[in-house]
């Protein structure tokens, strides 16, 4: 387990686990979400299998065996360490694209890592943790969409995708970009990548 003791001032106390949700990276380096603690572990067959879960605060654990050799989340191990947790996030950007479509700017604090991974699984999911639109500008049209997936959609009828932005319910713009699933395939067969635009782009 990746993870340290130094006290994380940036994160939120834990809440009991029947309050907290969770992200998980498993073993294959994707990072997923999870409402609950019981979804988690409906989710997992054996216990080496998620490679980290991190809750709300930032504090990390690992699954474990009850004496009925259940799965059960393990004890605390403290703060996720920070470098750690940046570089898995770059390396899943990689790896599994399709599962990490919004991607934000470089955090520079555990605080806003973790918050940002939470945020951004949700909202790829369909989950979103505020109220409101996604909101598309095409050459100053406007047009407001309820999930990242009718956003897809919106998008999928446009040739060219440079100079769109796309607007977060949580207030974030990003710069929608295609990704191919094979170089060797046309732009049309793949999918879309959102970059979140620096303040001074936007």
């Amino acid at each position: 387990m990746n993870a340290t003791s130094r006290p994380d001032t940036a994160g939120v106390p834990a809440p009991a686990d029947d309050a907290r949700d969770f992200v998980v990276v498993d073993d294959s380096g994707a990072f997923s979400y999870y409402p609950t603690a019981q979804d988690l572990l409906g989710d997992f067959e054996y216990v080496g299998e998620a490679s980290c879960i991190i809750d709300r605060s930032g504090t990390s654990c690992d699954l474990a065996l009850d004496r009925n050799r259940h799965l059960i989340l393990g004890r605390d191990h403290g703060p996720v360490e920070f470098h750690w947790l940046r570089q898995a996030v770059a390396d899943a950007w990689e790896t599994h694209p399709e599962e990490h479509r919004l991607r934000r700017l470089p955090a520079p604090t555990l605080g806003a890592l973790v918050s940002g991974l939470f945020e951004t699984l949700q909202l790829v999911e369909g989950h979103s943790p505020e109220p409101g639109p996604w909101t598309v500008d095409i050459g100053g049209l406007t047009v407001r969409r309820s999930t990242l997936r009718d956003v897809d959609q919106r998008l999928a009828t446009e040739d060219q995708l440079d100079g769109i932005r796309v607007k977060d319910p949580l207030g974030h713009i990003y710069r929608p970009v295609r990704h191919r699933r094979h170089w060797f395939l046309p732009n049309g067969t793949g999918f879309i990548v959102y970059e979140e635009v620096p303040a001074k782009a936007q």
